[in-house]
């Protein structure tokens, strides 16, 4: 078969656009808010939407409907072995190339670099293909950012968000008219 052939099979199968994500609870929702109010001016790029704000652990890509089956399996043993803990973001930081303007954290906890290091170990083991590259935490607050804001670019001198982390999620990410929408497919608790 010839790689247009596969790349057209492959269209015509079902597929979902994937990702593993932690989701902030009600109260980092609120600070996160209050973060897109104090470090997004107006007129600054476009405001993530609420529904929208997450941590991506690991992003997948299009999966193929007969392959989702070994996601939730590797999120099942992931899960197993993940402990809670606590994220906290203390840097604004401007990314010029994809043009995003996020909240970064400056350390990853060992509980949650584990978790991603499980899950793309058990993906791997499956057939997957995970990121390569060191897993950062972040959160975007705003798109098509030209320009850095001030003051990102930096350590926030007395702000912070702290985000508990309590359970992972797989989440489908499906393109319309109003732009991205996420839809949770199954969640997974981490152990205390």
């Amino acid at each position: 078969m010839t790689r247009e052939a596969g790349a057209l099979a492959m269209r015509q199968e079902s597929v979902r656009r994937l990702f593993f994500a932690i989701w902030p609870d009600d109260a980092t929702r609120a600070r996160l808010a209050e973060a897109v109010r104090e470090f997004v001016p107006a007129g600054t790029g476009r405001p993530q939407r609420p529904d929208q704000w997450h941590v991506t652990l690991e992003f997948l890509g299009d999966v193929p409907e007969p392959r989702l089956q070994g996601v939730l399996d590797s999120a099942a043993t992931a899960a197993r072995e993940a402990f809670a803990c606590e994220l906290e973001f203390d840097r604004l930081q401007h990314w010029k190339r994809p043009q995003v303007l996020c909240l970064a954290a400056g350390l990853t906890p060992g509980p949650l670099a584990a978790l991603v290091q499980l899950l793309r170990a058990q993906l791997r083991m499956r057939g997957f293909a995970p990121e390569s590259r060191p897993f950062k935490p972040h959160v975007t607050l705003a798109r098509r950012v030209r320009q850095a804001p001030p003051p990102a670019d930096g350590e926030m001198s007395a702000w912070s968000l702290h985000w508990p982390v309590s359970a992972f999620a797989l989440v489908q990410s499906v393109t319309g008219p109003e732009g991205a929408r996420y839809i949770e497919v199954a969640c997974w608790p981490t152990g205390s």
